[in-house]
């Protein structure tokens, strides 16, 4: 007996769960999503709450990126990273990071990168899901368990409130239900990698700073002692809303063996600051990627894919980038023009990103807790000074790559995906933080300002967008002919605009849903078809073979 059905079922309603319900709503295609919480991020949740560019550009895509700023931290505040013994003790240096408002546009993309506390950004993804109607969001409903065949899966959840077990039936399931996925470990799936440490976390509410006039311009203070990096303070809110951090333990962290207050006042360096500690939570920093996204029917994204130390805030980011792949892959296969390969290409292309992030952001924590110098951090006099410059420089240094992600968040590239046809080129170098645009296949495709004052991200989203940059002896008509005959949403966009051909460097360009770029080339293929079928995963090595009718009664090759 099955109770409900949908297509796609979501498991978990945090950023990524609800990204991916978002984004398939804004290309029409409904979804069913289940969370086990009985709301949406709960009242002070302690976790991310930075927005990269690549996901900044998804929502101004979806068309929520004004609600993300008022939202969000306050655009005139500085960011600075300052290092010091406590607010009121030595500082030991600074990242200096300007405020939103004041930090100049980057070339390579339209938009700026905003901190936005996740228990602010995850309602405004629910609400805009709900005003999509397009999403059955179901709370307080837990995934107990699974079993998959050929035809799809059906699923037994959980009601919170009563016990009471229910069965959905769906076509496919996505797991986004973090790092302790019950999908994944059911799956069997290995999670590779490693545990950094335990940590704790509270958010507090600070009634009085001004109090302690603590170093100036920070939004970030990491605490050293003598035994090196032992805690961090981040200011959320902007107002009054803080989380602090306890790191570096190689036992678990029992909240309720544990003392937090003492800790925290530590921090401040006084007895004079007032706060309420609002929630507190335990966790485990780790770097692991499961050894595959994909089982059959059912999909990882996001936590139950990836984990990362919040050191570099890739975490949440890469969970929306997994989301934004995946959406635009499901909805053509629910469409009837998508073959079942673009899954497999799912796997492909975004596990690499996962570990090459994971990578990054525990390289950064490495460079938090190196303790090497620390042990005169808190003497007086020329021995104290001489240990904090030196300590203060070296960490300037080496957190670079933390603060300045650029090329983490909008270099990736899909190498030796199926359903990218390469072009012979050679890849633009991968460095953390410097970003080199390219229109390379398999890369995101280049933003430029277009004369109209449109940006060429602009142009992509709902379908495949062909730009002819300059005339061709073919008849691009061709490649508009193979994509209707398979039912491929799919636009010709004609640009004569030296900037868009500079940057793009060919007079045919193939951008993905999801932006990222297909296939270019100066000319049109030898065989238009093929080209189409390639990109849609119908010539993907194993794939399984599509049972959705598309255009005009043709079965979907695979």
């Amino acid at each position: 007996m099955v109770d409900r059905q949908t297509g796609i079922l979501i498991v978990g309603g945090g950023p990524v769960g609800l990204g991916l319900a978002l984004d398939l709503a804004w290309r029409g295609q409904p979804s069913m999503l289940v969370e086990r919480d009985e709301k949406t991020a709960p009242v002070m949740l302690a976790k991310a709450n930075g927005l990269h560019e690549r996901t900044i550009e998804t929502c101004r895509r979806w068309g929520i990126l004004d609600q993300v700023i008022n939202r969000g931290f306050p655009q005139d505040l500085p960011g600075d990273s300052v290092y010091c013994t406590s607010l009121t003790g030595h500082c030991l240096g600074r990242s200096v990071i300007q405020s939103t408002r004041d930090r100049p546009q980057q070339a390579q993309t339209p938009v700026k990168r905003q901190r936005c506390p996740q228990y602010e950004f995850d309602p405004l993804l629910a609400e805009e899901v709900r005003r999509l109607g397009l999403t059955d969001i179901n709370y307080g409903q837990e995934f107990v368990g699974f079993e998959q065949d050929d035809d799809g899966v059906t699923v037994e959840l959980k009601s919170a409130a009563t016990g009471e077990i229910s069965t959905v039936r769906c076509d496919y399931l996505v797991a986004c239900d973090g790092a302790g996925s019950v999908a994944r470990r059911q799956l069997g799936i290995p999670f590779e990698g490693r545990m950094l440490d335990f940590s704790v976390s509270a958010m507090i509410r600070v009634h009085n700073l001004e109090a302690i006039q603590p170093i100036e311009d920070g939004e970030r203070y990491i605490l050293f002692g003598p035994e090196g990096a032992w805690g961090s303070m981040v200011w959320v809110d902007g107002h009054k809303i803080w989380r602090f951090s306890v790191v570096g333990n190689q036992e678990k962290i029992h909240p309720s063996h544990f003392d937090i207050e003492p800790e925290i006042r530590r921090a401040f360096g006084s007895d004079a600051v007032k706060f309420d500690i609002l929630r507190i939570m335990p966790w485990r920093r780790s770097q692991c990627v499961a050894a595959s996204y994909r089982s059959g029917r059912i999909l990882l994204a996001g936590d139950s894919a990836h984990t990362t130390s919040p050191t570099g805030g890739h975490g949440m980011n890469t969970g929306v980038a997994d989301a934004v792949d995946l959406s635009w892959m499901l909805d053509a296969i629910q469409s009837g023009w998508g073959c079942d390969g673009l899954l497999t290409a799912y796997d492909i292309e975004r596990r690499p990103v996962g570990i090459r992030n994971s990578a990054s952001a525990a390289r950064n924590y490495g460079n938090w807790v190196d303790r090497a110098g620390c042990a005169d951090v808190l003497a007086e006099g020329q021995v104290g000074d001489e240990c904090r410059r030196q300590v203060g420089e070296r960490l300037q240094s080496s957190l670079h790559e933390e603060w300045h992600t650029l090329g983490v968040e909008l270099g990736y590239r899909y190498e030796n995906s199926p359903i990218i046809v390469p072009d012979g080129t050679l890849p633009t170098p991968d460095d953390p933080s410097h970003y080199v645009q390219t229109a390379r296949p398999g890369h995101r495709a280049p933003h430029v300002w277009l004369k109209d004052g449109r940006s060429t991200l602009d142009l992509f989203g709902r379908g495949f967008v062909l730009l002819r940059l300059r005339d061709i002896e073919e008849d691009a008509g061709a490649l508009v002919q193979a994509a209707k005959d398979v039912g491929m949403p799919f636009q010709l966009i004609d640009i004569r605009e030296d900037a868009v051909s500079e940057m793009y460097e060919r007079a045919l360009v193939l951008v993905r849903p999801d932006g990222q770029v297909a296939w270019r080339s100066d000319g049109l293929p030898r065989d238009c078809r093929y080209l189409i079928d390639t990109v849609r995963g119908g010539h993907v090595p194993g794939a399984i073979r599509p049972k959705l009718v598309v255009a005009k009664g043709e079965v979907c090759p695979a």
